[in-house]
């Protein structure tokens, strides 16, 4: 059992102070349960630039990637702080962000799926979740890769509509003409996607005066001056 602990530490990538403490798997071998905790007595790094022992603990679960047919989770009591200023704060582990039900490797995979454009419910139903939690995996990535996002040289820019849905459901995409990426998307196709497209380049800090082109290839937005 000794070694077999060793392996899952390894395979997650596990790191002073941080072990597992217990492998089980439920009954019926459905689920596997990897048990998680830290060493006693270790003292933790705040924001306030001090360290601090754990005042207590507060389990948690996240879903980790299937070990083969089986399902996967890892538990841990992770450590609530007090702080010298008295508050309590809950100490992050390296490998689940806050407030997320997987572990960054279930996530990571997630992405990797929608990426290779498998749709979102095909993900879903590949890893045994329900759709709307693999959306909010993506909305969160996605948000941080899109606040993230610097845009720069940028001189030759396409607008261009896309139906989404069956009907009137269109979206406006803005590109680099250039360097071929979609830079802003927004719904609709009328004279105020314009208006967020080019807000957006302003709030990313983009010189519009470098824009010496601009291809806009909706109809109805033709009357449009840059």
């Amino acid at each position: 059992m000794d070694n077999s602990k060793e392996i899952f530490e390894m395979a997650l990538g596990l790191a002073s102070p941080w072990f597992v403490k217990e492998v089980v798997f439920t009954k019926d071998l459905s689920q596997l349960n990897i048990y998680l905790d830290f060493t006693k007595g270790h003292r933790f790094l705040m924001d306030d630039g001090n360290l601090y022992t754990a005042h207590y603990k507060i389990d948690r679960r996240w879903e980790h990637l299937n070990f083969f047919q089986h399902k996967c989770y890892l538990h841990a009591g992770v450590a609530k702080v007090r702080q010298a200023d008295g508050r309590f704060k809950t100490q992050p582990v390296p490998w689940a962000r806050p407030s997320s039900g997987f572990t960054l490797l279930f996530e990571a995979f997630s992405m990797l799926l929608i990426e290779n454009e498998m749709p979102v419910n095909k993900v879903a139903s590949v890893l045994r979740v329900y759709p709307n939690r693999i959306w909010r995996i993506f909305g969160y990535w996605i948000s941080r890769a899109h606040k993230n996002d610097t845009i720069g040289d940028l001189k030759k820019v396409g607008f261009d509509e896309t139906s989404i849905k069956k009907g009137h459901n269109y979206v406006t995409t803005m590109v680099d003409l250039e360097k071929r990426r979609v830079l802003f998307v927004t719904q609709g196709k009328d004279a105020a996607c314009i208006a967020k497209s080019v807000a957006y380049l302003e709030e990313k800090e983009v010189s519009l005066d470098l824009v010496k082109q601009v291809c806009i290839d909706v109809p109805c937005l033709y009357f449009w001056m840059w």
